[in-house]
């Protein structure tokens, strides 16, 4: 209304309109007749994507998403559905880095210096819970048996050779 300021009702009319549409999109490439390749969606869930969010980590069929709070999702790659929803750990956490997997273990690095240890699957459960003592905002690294996870201040180097 050009009064100088923005109203209660003003702001609850505007602010819906710069969030952007906030969900997970699984999307396939075909090619038709003509050999164009045009995106067609295979599924959507719709949950709330907004802030940071690390990548979502495809295996074996699976889709999983891990938030802020630590809550893992975990969908079906084909349908887009839920199939386990759980807390990793005991307390809520930042996440920052994406999750990464070797060997039927997923593994998660946390902003409080925990590195959660997964069993892979549809009914995952923590296997151990590693605490690093710095925090850890980047994506653990796998090479040649060993995770390598950078926190804040050092670089560590886990393996068994």
């Amino acid at each position: 209304d050009r009064v100088g300021f923005v109203n209660e009702s003003e702001w609850n009319d505007a602010w819906p309109k710069t969030i952007p549409p906030s969900s997970l999109v699984a999307v396939a490439l075909e090619k038709d007749a003509a050999g164009r390749i045009s995106p067609r969606e295979l599924w959507r869930y719709e949950k709330s994507f907004v802030a940071v969010v690390p990548s979502p980590l495809v295996l074996d069929g699976l889709v999983y998403t891990i938030k802020s709070g630590g809550i893992l999702t975990v969908l079906s790659a084909a349908t887009g559905a839920v199939v386990k929803i759980g807390r990793v750990g005991a307390v809520p956490a930042s996440y920052s880095a994406s999750p990464i997997a070797a060997e039927g273990r997923i593994y998660l690095a946390n902003e409080d210096g925990m590195l959660a240890v997964l069993r892979a699957g549809k009914e995952w459960e923590m296997i151990a819970a590693n605490e690093i003592g710095e925090p850890l905002f980047a994506t653990p690294a796998l090479a040649e048996g060993r995770i390598i996870v950078r926190g804040d201040k050092s670089l560590f180097c886990f393996g068994s050779r």
